[in-house]
């Protein structure tokens, strides 16, 4: 009886501060634990609501998602911002969504943008990074080696069927002003004639040959009646 006598005496004393912590319910969210109390320190992640805030303990940033390390989805815990829901910026080396990807690879090809150290020259274009393959003509430098689209030969002259004047677009050797070799039956140098050897040019004197002898024929003729008419 002395005993009984003793706790209810207390417990009228201590009101309803059971862990006499100095804090009763419903401010001592646990009032069996004297550690737990609205003024105790909290410690992350160990899953103790120690400061009875009513807090997620996995989750220190209060942003709505528990640490990745603690089988959550928030790959930094210690901002806010950070968050798999938030609106990731390019350039700025912040994972901000916690997708995981590059940064400085806006276009997901795996080559970063020339703008920082990388040597993409369109990051905003999957299809165009150093070993694309580069159609010609089309105005796009898909590879990312900076040549003329329109010069596919690179031999420094656009080709003649985009309104260039190199004929043969796919020769290096054939452009204006190359050297034309004799009598292999090709324009090298684009002026509309295959060079030929003197030997087989062709001849333009008509007053030689047959061209002469059928040129005289009327005279002799004419010399003929006047004969016979003498």
């Amino acid at each position: 009886m002395v005993t009984w006598c003793a706790l209810l005496l207390g417990l009228a004393l201590a009101g309803d501060d059971l862990d006499g912590d100095g804090w009763g319910a419903p401010d001592d969210c646990d009032d069996a634990d004297a550690t737990v109390h609205p003024e105790a320190p909290d410690a992350w992640y160990d899953g103790r609501d120690a400061d009875c805030a009513g807090d997620d303990d996995y989750d220190q940033d209060a942003d709505g998602f528990e640490a990745e390390a603690y089988g959550g989805l928030d790959c930094d815990d210690l901002h806010a911002v950070i968050h798999p829901d938030a609106i990731d910026a390019w350039y700025d080396g912040v994972d901000a969504d916690c997708l995981g990807n590059d940064d400085y690879d806006a276009d997901g090809d795996g080559y970063r943008a020339w703008q920082y150290q990388g040597d993409d020259c369109d990051d905003f274009d999957h299809y165009v990074h150093p070993g694309a393959d580069d159609a010609p003509y089309d105005g796009v430098d898909a590879d990312c080696a900076g040549d003329d689209d329109y010069d596919a030969d690179d031999d420094g002259f656009v080709a003649l069927r985009v309104g260039g004047d190199d004929c043969d677009d796919d020769d290096a050797d054939v452009h204006p002003g190359a050297s034309d070799v004799l009598g292999d039956f090709v324009d090298q140098d684009c002026d509309g004639v295959a060079a030929r050897p003197e030997h087989e040019q062709p001849d333009v004197d008509d007053t030689s040959g047959c061209a002469g002898a059928l040129g005289g024929l009327p005279a002799l003729t004419l010399a003929w009646r006047r004969r016979k008419q003498a």
